[in-house]
């Protein structure tokens, strides 16, 4: 661990020297290969000093981010920062690959009903207590202020269906990086998934009755029509990737690793032009795999283990580096409180309702619910497009409740599953 922390250091020191040459040249060079190189390097080392410390590897990559990037230390432009968004879309692509293929319909059909009971009851919960703690809040924050009490209430409503959602990237992320198996682990993952579905619909709904209550008018149709689409046409156009994988596999087989790299980058951009969800276009693709060829579903996933690791240490330093520090001190009292208020929410609804045959779910889901980031930034950014007159100041206040819950969320994941006894020695041991 002490030749990374040195490596790490040594970078370090070479970027504020980066940093203070481009002050005296004119010419900067290009801010999105600065940020590229810069932070994938500090991330693979900072995630080998994570792990010696008994961390997760995410957890090195997301304060190295933070460290280096343009809130903290400034090393990294923010320029650079908003030029990797397509490595963003990659990362979640691969992440949510892998996860389907871990979605066997016999897994479905142990856990499938007893998920969406437990999942429906923490989300609801959650939901209530935020909701209630934001509209009283509408005296202190600046964007309710002014409105009325059903534009107020509406608006508590859209931001409390934000603030729900979960983070089935950092959950998979950390059960890979620990080689976790079991039924605990099943069960998360299952809830975290299952979960932001039911945020996207919700979301959706929140939005068309915000609309509606600053005189856009509920348009139901199309409100049904634009859920429905992100939802199925997600898992049509992730069927059809499966197939194309599947006649990849068998009738080329080669270069696997970039053959997906590829694909989940396509399926990254033409989703989000098209309005679909990538994280749910690659996990369909990865389920129908895993349920129609298993031993094709495996080579899937060890060909992304082997391509992946740069990907995901960019993407999760790439987040890290545009977590936005500054929003902690004009918001960050109301975002405490409401961190707080979610956490104790999730923490009481498992306690209180999750099954009781296993007494692990009752007293380690909570932490594995703690996470938010893709989703959450995702959604939080199409209110602040959506809704211009208010909408960038709820970005504000969710991204800087996202720094706190991305800080804190891969360390309790990865504390659930050691207590669950499904990380392996070996990993629990290294600190993965």
């Amino acid at each position: 661990m002490k030749g990374s922390i040195f490596r790490l250091l040594l970078l370090m020191g070479l970027l504020a020297a980066i940093t203070q040459a481009q002050v005296v040249r004119a010419d900067a060079g290009t801010p999105v290969l600065l940020a590229a190189g810069a932070l994938l390097l500090c991330g693979l080392f900072a995630g080998k000093v994570a792990k010696g410390m008994g961390l997760p590897r995410l957890t090195g990559y997301l304060l190295v981010g933070v460290a280096v990037g343009p809130y903290a230390l400034g090393f990294i432009p923010n320029a650079g920062v908003k030029g990797l968004e397509l490595v963003k879309g990659l990362a979640v692509s691969l992440i949510a690959l892998v996860a389907g293929t871990e979605l066997h319909l016999g897994l479905i059909r142990r856990v499938g009903a007893r998920v969406a009971l437990l999942c429906a009851t923490v989300c609801g919960l959650t939901f209530a207590v935020c909701f209630a703690a934001t509209f009283a809040l509408k005296p202190v924050l600046p964007f309710l202020t002014p409105m009325t009490v059903p534009q107020a209430l509406a608006v508590s409503a859209l931001m409390s269906t934000v603030v729900v959602s979960f983070s089935p990237t950092v959950t998979i992320a950390i059960v890979q990086e620990t080689s976790a198996r079991g039924s605990f682990t099943e069960f998360l993952m299952a809830l975290v998934i299952i979960g932001d579905l039911f945020v996207m619909v919700a979301f959706g709904l929140a939005a068309g009755v915000t609309r509606a209550t600053f005189g856009s008018g509920l348009d139901l149709p199309a409100l049904v029509g634009g859920v429905g689409w992100e939802l199925f046409g997600s898992v049509v156009v992730g069927c059809l990737l499966a197939v194309a994988m599947l006649l990849y596999m068998r009738g080329v087989n080669r270069e696997l690793p970039l053959f997906l790299v590829g694909l989940s980058f396509a399926a990254a951009e033409g989703g989000a032009r098209l309005h679909l969800s990538p994280l749910l276009v690659s996990l369909a693709a990865g389920a129908l795999i895993a349920n129609l060829d298993e031993r094709e579903g495996r080579r899937i996933h060890h060909a992304i283990n082997q391509a992946g690791l740069p990907v995901f240490a960019l993407f999760f330093a790439a987040a890290g580096a545009g977590l936005r520090l500054d929003t902690l001190v004009t918001v960050g009292p109301a975002a405490l409180l409401l961190v707080a208020l979610r956490g104790l929410a999730i923490w009481g609804a498992c306690r209180r309702f999750a099954p009781a045959e296993d007494p692990r779910l009752k007293r380690y889901l909570w932490m594995g619910l703690i996470s938010q980031a893709g989703v959450t930034f995702g959604l939080a950014a199409l209110v602040s497009r959506t809704f211009p007159t208010f909408g960038p100041q709820v970005e504000v206040l969710i991204i800087a409740m996202i720094t706190a819950h991305e800080l804190v969320g891969p360390v309790l994941t990865r504390r659930a599953l050691m207590g669950s006894g499904e990380i392996r020695a070996e990993e629990a041991g290294g600190g993965a």
